[in-house]
């Protein structure tokens, strides 16, 4: 079995990730190939594409919610994301089994009554306050102000409607609406997220598709998609698909600047091919805050600041960061200001 080092490991993230060099696809292309983005702050999504996209433009992303080719939905972890429409369906049905066996050990509902009125009822736009206090009224509903929009949201896969998603959503009234898309079997499910997972993140243990899926192993249909098997440096053993790319570890990785809790940074329990374990103490898969890559792996955090007329990036340092890549990392930092900010008359970029 072949060993894979941490850095050919780093050198294989940036190239599925689309790190390595930016590609001309549409945001939901994209997000298809690099899984649902996590979308807990709003402009996370856009900041994530424009590292990874050619031409990529705030509006393009927003088009592709208004069209629905892209939903935004609370899904893995029970933590939002934004989603390609056409596979959030699989993902909805792997993530909500954890919480289908909580809720079936704690309660005892007419299940399948209670969906086909939700879904009947979800049919049209509805605030959460409304999901709440509809939900509340069945018997065996605890009286609690999360638990009935937590039982719903395990029930039906439902999804915000835009402006939900977009760059400047700050709304405190979002709509929620089932989606359409009927759930696929489990094991089909499991599938394309197993599949869709190792396209953007392989080669990786099993232990590490369940966690960052916030499933069960179990509930992985793992003889439905066929894999290979290298391990890394420790000797653990690592699935991947067949002749996906494995660039060697002299590959040269450019600076790139993440968003809010990147899914790469949330990907692995060991996360050492992007994160050096000098920087576990910062916790920063918790704080979210966005991240810089020097040579594919967490080097120093970003912030943007507004001020009058224009923006100013600041960059925190973490790691010593060698003065060769200055030149390029401060390029970056001004391509990711235009994007947060497209209007902004001046760039200052500031700690490097």
């Amino acid at each position: 079995m072949e060993s894979l080092s941490r850095r050919r490991l780093t050198a294989a993230l940036a190239a599925r990730q689309l790190l390595l060099e930016r590609a001309r696809l549409s945001p939901a292309e994209a997000i298809r190939h690099l899984t649902p983005l996590q979308g807990q702050h709003p402009p996370a999504p856009f900041i994530a594409l424009a590292a990874r996209l050619e031409g990529f433009s705030r509006a393009a992303l927003e088009r592709d919610l208004d069209a629905r080719a892209v939903v935004k939905t609370t899904i893995m972890r029970q933590t939002l994301h934004v989603a390609d429409a056409g596979d959030y369906p699989a993902y909805a049905q792997l993530v909500r089994q954890t919480r289908l066996r909580a809720l079936r050990k704690k309660w005892r509902l007419d299940e399948e009554k209670l969906t086909a009125e939700l879904h009947e009822w979800l049919s049209e736009p509805r605030r959460n306050t409304e999901i709440r206090e509809r939900v509340a009224t069945y018997d065996g509903v605890p009286d609690d102000p999360y638990q009935p929009v937590l039982l719903a949201r395990t029930l039906l896969p439902l999804v915000q409607l835009p402006p939900a998603g977009f760059y400047d959503d700050t709304r405190r009234q979002t709509l929620f609406v089932v989606d359409p898309r009927p759930l696929p079997d489990l094991a089909d499910a499991s599938a394309l997220v197993l599949r869709r997972y190792l396209e953007a993140f392989g080669p990786a243990q099993r232990r590490d598709v369940a966690a960052w899926a916030g499933a069960a192993q179990t509930d992985f249909a793992w003889d439905r998609v066929e894999t290979v098997s290298y391990r890394d440096d420790a000797g653990r053993v690592l699935i991947d698909l067949p002749g996906r790319p494995l660039p060697p570890e002299s590959t040269p990785l450019p600076p790139r600047f993440l968003s809010h809790w990147d899914q790469p940074l949330l990907a692995y329990q060991d996360r050492e091919r992007i994160m050096p374990p000098d920087l576990a103490p910062l916790q920063l898969t918790l704080s979210g805050s966005p991240t810089v890559l020097v040579d594919g792996r967490v080097a120093a955090s970003w912030s943007l600041h507004h001020e009058r007329g224009g923006v100013r990036i600041e960059i925190e340092p973490h790691v010593e960061i060698p003065r060769a890549a200055h030149a390029a990392i401060r390029e970056e930092a001004e391509r990711t200001a235009r994007v947060c900010e497209p209007d902004a008359e001046r760039v200052e970029i500031a700690g490097l």
